[in-house]
């Protein structure tokens, strides 16, 4: 045998001996000990308040606050860490130009053949919403064409945000003496879903500032304008 082949055997041999027993690889599917077992983390406890008390949290009155419940926004019963984090919500302020807001309630049955329901469910299929927010108004439709961002909100609570695109129909109820108008827009925004995707960069950061504030306004109908102060 090449002497050099018999040193480098020697010099094997050497280092294992040095070295010691060689500790089982891991990847080969053996161990030495079990995995560690842990314990369950206990839940945390969830904190529940009434009615009365969540509507003076959010300084709403309690009519206002059942509407949350029968939209489906606030379960029962009533968390209140998620009535903090709505009454932390700043109140939405516009510094120039101006918002339409619909203030709407709970749904209801529409009763008229071209749609189900009118009001806000979080289960609503955007057909259903769409429907229901966007038609019949009274209101100054130039106006709302104009601001073309529309609102919908439920006890000062956002729950949509539509572009309005173009006005639809315009129709005279017997007995009425302002006209209903119907809108097209597209949905930007809803309750307890992340802002649609492909939305107008000139539009995405209006529209995620709405819909993490509260928005207030005065009107004797549902459709209302937030004006800068």
């Amino acid at each position: 045998m090449n002497p050099y082949t018999i040193q480098r055997a020697r010099s094997k041999v050497d280092l294992a001996e040095l070295e010691g027993p060689q500790r089982p690889s891991p990847i080969a599917g053996m161990h030495n000990m079990p995995l560690p077992a842990f314990a369950q983390q206990p839940l945390a406890a969830t904190r529940s308040m009434n009615i009365n008390a969540a509507a003076a949290a959010l300084k709403i009155s309690r009519a206002s606050f059942e509407k949350l419940i029968a939209c489906g926004m606030v379960p029962t019963p009533i968390d209140a860490d998620l009535i903090g984090l709505l009454a932390s919500r700043p109140r939405l302020v516009v510094t120039a130009g101006e918002l339409t807001v619909l203030r709407t309630a709970a749904r209801s049955a529409a009763h008229e053949s071209d749609r189900d329901w009118i009001g806000f469910d979080v289960g609503f299929s955007v057909v259903d919403m769409t429907a229901a927010a966007l038609r019949w108004w009274r209101c100054d439709p130039d106006r709302v064409l104009d601001n073309e961002l529309f609102a919908v909100t439920v006890a000062t609570i956002p729950v949509a945000v539509y572009a309005v695109t173009a006005l639809e129909d315009t129709i005279q109820e017997p007995g009425e003496a302002e006209t209903r108008h119907r809108f097209a827009g597209d949905l930007l925004a809803r309750w307890g879903e992340p802002v649609a995707q492909g939305i107008a960069p000139r539009l995405k950061e209006r529209v995620e500032q709405m819909m993490s504030s509260r928005i207030s306004v005065s009107s004797g109908g549902p459709i209302g304008y937030l004006n800068a102060e």
